[in-house]
């Protein structure tokens, strides 16, 4: 087993490196490390590339998609996060109709204590349960003629601080939308009972964090 212990840099920050890490993947030596979003915090992980390779790692820092874990003339290996799979719901045209619908969306989003990002004109909301479920906490609140469509994206839409592009605009691991700027958003969501009301707001552009309820290792 090969032990990594830092991490080289990551390809959405630097286009020198984002240049390199796309020659090998021309080239056919680079190797992907695929990892579960909620990994990405383990002070310890064994994982496997694509190419079978054996790494045990103990990174210096939270592990990102597009990090560079090894990076020589003949091989390079890089982390892609799994792609999870999304509601993408299109924003309307901005009407006063269209945004007290928007507003009773977002406040339902949080009710149910699900993710959401905004990016490139459409809220995107990782997939929690069955479709036709989605669709039913979701459709009494949509704008008139909107739909519902799903797609894989990057899991990294909805993690703090992930997502930047390097200047050449190359990013690996790209799903659906790719690493483009983005926004993120826990919605307002209230909660009720007979003896209290507590109400929680929360809307941070260009890189708030998400609900992850996870632990470091």
């Amino acid at each position: 087993m090969e032990h990594i212990d830092g991490i080289v840099g990551n390809v959405n920050e630097e286009a020198s490196l984002a240049r390199r890490i796309r020659d090998h993947d021309s080239a056919g030596t680079l190797e992907r490390v695929i990892i579960e979003a909620g990994d990405r915090r383990r002070s310890r992980l064994r994982v496997e590339t694509d190419a079978g390779t054996d790494l045990g790692l103990v990174p210096d820092r939270e592990l990102r998609s597009g990090d560079v874990l090894v990076l020589e003339a003949d091989r390079a290996v890089v982390v892609e996060f799994e792609p999870r799979e999304a509601a993408v719901i299109p924003l309307p045209e901005a009407t006063p109709a269209s945004l007290a619908r928007m507003s009773k969306l977002g406040h339902r989003i949080g009710n149910q204590h699900w993710d959401l990002a905004v990016h490139d004109g459409a809220l995107y909301v990782p997939v929690a349960a069955d479709h036709r479920i989605v669709e039913d906490v979701l459709g009494p609140h949509l704008p008139a003629g909107t739909e519902i469509r799903y797609a894989d994206v990057d899991a990294s839409l909805w993690i703090e601080g992930d997502g930047a592009r390097g200047e050449d605009g190359y990013g690996v691991g790209d799903h659906e939308h790719g690493h483009g700027h983005q926004e993120h958003s826990h919605a307002e969501h209230t909660h009720g009972d007979d003896h209290s009301e507590h109400t929680h707001a929360g809307g941070h552009d260009h890189g708030s964090g998400s609900h992850s309820g996870e632990t470091n290792e």
